[in-house]
């Protein structure tokens, strides 16, 4: 039960997320867009590919720890699957970004 758990999380975090994009006075409509992206990731693959760009266009670190948040949010409901999917999405993106900063 608990599975289900997560996408109905992320589906109204994403919901939300479009309305905030819709309401000029509530600015966080990219952000919880990009959370429910994030706990979505593992289920769907244009998901995978956002959070792929996201992850190599962001410098500070703030996605990659995001997603161990995410995973651990996963492993806590019994999801392992999910969550070393989630992990292994994370982890190639972040090899393909030290390259690039040595150059």
């Amino acid at each position: 039960m608990r599975k289900f758990l997560i996408p109905a999380i992320a589906t109204i975090i994403f919901i939300a997320g479009l309305i905030s994009l819709a309401l000029p006075f509530i600015p966080l409509g990219w952000l919880l867009i990009a959370l429910a992206s994030l706990l979505m990731a593992p289920y769907f693959k244009f998901m995978r590919r956002f959070i792929g760009w996201l992850a190599e266009k962001d410098s500070t670190g703030f996605v990659q720890k995001a997603g161990e948040k995410a995973s651990s949010l996963y492993e806590w409901v019994g999801d392992q699957k999910r969550a070393e999917k989630l992990d292994a999405i994370l982890e190639e993106h972040s090899t393909n970004q030290e390259p690039n900063k040595k150059s």
